[in-house]
């Protein structure tokens, strides 16, 4: 498996087009099978997302929680192991408002039943990081795509 942006992408995955009424205007960047998404970074993690074979991914699904409902970047099923995982790519790290709201952000996801994967649970987290982006995503996707 190996991630980086081309300008051929094959969608080997199963896929839901958003339905998320929220954020339309600012979506600007167009994946290889349609869906528009909000940055290039959310972009290049989905591409890579759809050319995994054993996935359905679905772009800004509702997420709804005990007080109200949260559009996570991505919604994963593995769908070899039927396991779901709910991925936030914090992308906007040079904005002190974003960074503010991700601790309130984390706490309702707990609140909420969501765990990160590294606790065993099923909430991917991913930081924006120039030097360290594409390696990252891999990183991520492949434990994904090998869970068991």
């Amino acid at each position: 498996m190996s991630f980086k942006p081309t300008s051929e992408i094959i969608v080997r995955a199963d896929y839901t087009l958003s339905s998320n009424p929220n954020n339309k205007r600012l979506k600007q960047h167009m994946a290889a099978n349609g869906e528009m998404l909000v940055s290039k970074q959310e972009l290049h993690i989905y591409n890579f997302l759809l050319e995994q074979q054993s996935l359905h991914v679905e772009y800004e699904a509702a997420f709804s929680g005990a007080d109200k409902t949260l559009y996570p970047d991505f919604t994963i099923l593995n769908l070899n192991t039927k396991a779901i995982y709910i991925w936030e790519h914090l992308g906007m790290t040079n904005s002190e408002k974003y960074l503010d709201q991700i601790p309130d952000k984390l706490v309702w996801y707990e609140g909420n039943g969501l765990k990160p994967v590294e606790k065993g649970g099923n909430l991917v987290l991913t930081f924006y990081n120039e030097r360290t982006f594409y390696k990252d995503v891999e990183k991520v996707v492949q434990r994904i795509v090998d869970a068991r």
